[in-house]
């Protein structure tokens, strides 16, 4: 293990996490002129910049990957926040006081959002940026009515965009049902594109097809930790038949996307019965290898008969528990969670920034609270990091923009200013590096003070110190310093999921103490938040560490996962208070399971006993019943935490990372 330096931790925070998105990037720059035009048609003169920019977040809202009904939600509340922005901006006008109120509300709910999920505070993070856009923008030219209007043009602009939408639902919500099926997904993957469907009606053909994909995914990922178990020669025949799986999964999916009908899987079939003749039996890992196996195969063959007709056309609600919002407050809103400090230490800067920049109105001061902005993080360490990638792109940027500025004429740098806004939507979020660089140059482009060149050293140096100030709050305001035993902290996250889930069993045959299971799941979350920390934490302070890293991640999947099923199961059960008799052996299998986890944890490091029979009854039967569902999903995440836990031990990954800080 060697300590991450400078140019790693720059590469890190440099690397993307898709592509580009050139077509959303195309239309955003198309509709802004189309916004900019009819502004100008209906002699909106004063707002046209506010109306141009309010266009292009309007855009990114509603090209947000997400099912047609989520969206129009989505944008309904980024064109009432948009209102809500430009109008405080516009009282603000007229009183300090007001000013410094509106900020603060402003600054500490935008922030404070993220208690409930990274979505929910980007989400917030963006809602503040549309204020802190109004508060750069907003004049006494126009009043307040006016620029409700302006939000409202622009959002009526952008919302052409749901006409391609509205088109490609169907074959956006297919591929989102198939993710399973893609070799190139992981168990996050499943579990965000779960909440993502989750109320939203489905046909029942869907909803299989999305659990069968699930349960596949869970069992590839399952012997994937197997494999590393077997003998060479296991390993060669079993790794040849899963390498087949995958293939067959991925025509499985494109097949489903594309209304091709069945697969030919009798090939599957001759690949197993070769497995089977290179595996003695009873010998180390032959029951479970086999298990995994046919399990795969009945997967496969379940799913591929959804595809032979019009099977399951009625319409279903994949169920996903939500946390309420006590649940989140009671867990979260207090000193000791990350980010209501690092939501009081934001507020608390950004106010300060923000009042110089409705004082003075001075390009230094805003380009300073800018860089407050973008570099303030949560904790220290990712204070750090943005400092880093931050300043550090800024810095090309700069160099950038002063070439263009020998390179080209004067007016031929206000269409190169447009381009950089260009690429700034397309590397936007993917790329953050140089969707970074792409808006700095854009922005010294188009509003310069003197020559190219002293506009650009002036930025560079506002940003500087905006990065300086950020942390210096983090340093002096409530500091997060996160000093963690990762493998502790993993433990004592899982251990509060099994009290969770030993509260909800408890209710089996009678009725479920839901104060009980609230205080126990308040507990997990607490966890959960600084656990998250931890990981960031090993990921920002140490190099090639890429196999534990991602072990950790997905035993933490699996424990987030299992927390939401279990959470289900709750409200299952209390839909139903009686449970029938039929369930009771599964539900002692699951204790008997919770009971081996809690073992481990409190120090009982030999192999766990990993309960794997009858795969096919677990994974591969269309019609099953919500109950069903859930506990086959308990099941399935407690195989993949009791194995990710055997495999970490045995690797050693639970005996680094104990005191990072």
């Amino acid at each position: 293990m060697k300590k991450k330096g400078f140019w790693n931790r720059f590469k890190r925070l440099s690397k993307p996490t898709g592509r580009p998105q050139w077509g959303q990037a195309f239309r955003a720059i198309f509709l802004m002129i189309i916004a900019a035009i009819v502004a100008k048609f209906m002699g909106l003169d004063n707002g046209i910049m506010a109306i141009v920019f309010v266009t292009l977040i309007a855009t990114i809202i509603i090209e947000t990957s997400l099912p047609l009904r989520k969206v129009a939600i989505l944008t309904i509340l980024g064109f009432f926040m948009t209102v809500l922005a430009f109008v405080s901006a516009s009282l603000s006008l007229s009183n300090i006081g007001i000013f410094i109120f509106f900020t603060v509300i402003w600054a500490f709910f935008g922030i404070s959002l993220y208690i409930f999920g990274s979505v929910e505070g980007s989400l917030g993070f963006t809602f503040f940026l549309i204020y802190f856009l109004a508060v750069l923008l907003v004049n006494n030219q126009s009043n307040t009515f006016d620029w409700t209007i302006y939000a409202l043009l622009s959002y009526l602009v952008a919302s052409v965009l749901f006409i391609p939408k509205i088109w490609f639902e169907k074959k956006k919500i297919r591929e989102m049902v198939t993710i399973g099926f893609n070799p190139e997904t992981n168990i996050q993957n499943i579990f965000s594109v779960k909440n993502i469907l989750s109320d939203i009606p489905l046909r029942m053909d869907y909803i299989n097809i999305f659990k069968f994909g699930s349960y596949f995914k869970i069992l590839r990922k399952y012997s994937n930790l197997i494999v590393t178990r077997l003998t060479p020669k296991q390993h060669k025949y079993f790794n040849n038949f899963l390498n087949h799986s995958d293939e067959f999964a991925f025509k499985i999916g494109d097949h489903f996307n594309n209304d091709k009908g069945p697969v030919n899987l009798s090939a599957i079939d001759t690949e197993l019965l070769t497995l089977e003749s290179q595996f003695v039996k009873n010998s180390d890992n032959s029951e479970t290898v086999m298990d995994i196996s046919h399990g795969i195969r009945d997967i496969l063959f379940e799913s591929n008969t959804i595809l032979s007709g019009d099977r399951g056309r009625e319409k279903k609600i994949i169920k996903a528990h939500k946390k309420s919002l006590r649940e989140v407050l009671d867990a979260n809103f207090h000193l000791n969670n990350l980010y209501i400090r690092h939501a009081i230490r934001f507020t608390i800067a950004i106010t300060l920034s923000l009042i110089f920049v409705y004082l003075t109105r001075e390009r230094s001061a805003v380009w300073i609270t800018m860089g407050v902005l973008i570099i303030l993080k949560p904790d220290i360490s990712s204070t750090v990091d943005n400092l880093i990638s931050r300043v550090g792109f800024n810095l090309l940027a700069i160099i950038l923009a002063i070439i263009f500025s020998f390179i080209f004429p004067h007016n031929l740098l206000i269409w190169l200013a447009f381009i950089m806004l260009f690429l700034f939507r397309a590397f936007y979020p993917n790329y953050m590096g140089f969707s970074v660089m792409a808006i700095t140059v854009f922005i010294v482009l188009i509003w310069p003070t003197g020559t190219v060149f002293d506009n650009a050293i002036s930025r560079l140096v506002d940003i500087a110190l905006g990065g300086i100030i950020a942390f210096i709050c983090a340093y002096i305001i409530l500091p997060s310093r996160v000093n963690v035993n990762l493998p502790n902290q993993l433990f004592r996250t899982i251990q509060f999921n099994i009290n969770t889930a030993n509260q909800i069993l408890m209710a089996f045959k009678k009725k479920i103490n839901n104060k009980k299971v609230s205080k126990c799941f308040n507990n997990y979350m607490k966890e959960e938040n600084n656990l998250e920390a931890a990981v960031k934490k090993l990921e920002d302070s140490y190099k090639d560490i890429n196999d534990d890293l991602e072990l950790y991640q997905e035993i933490i999947a699996s424990n987030n996962k299992l927390a939401a099923d279990l959470l289900a199961l709750s409200a299952i059960f209390n839909k139903n208070e009686d449970v029938s008799t039929s369930f009771e052996t599964k539900f002692i299998e699951i204790k008997n399971m919770l009971h081996n986890i809690e073992n481990f944890l409190n120090g009982d490091l030999e192999p766990l006993k990993i309960y794997l029979n009858n795969f096919s009854k677990v994974y591969g039967n269309i019609e099953v019943t919500d109950l069903d569902q859930i506990i086959n999903w308990i099941i399935s995440d407690l195989q993949l935490i009791q194995k990710g836990l055997e495999i970490a031990n045995e690797t050693g990954a639970l005996q680094r990372y104990r005191k990072l800080t």
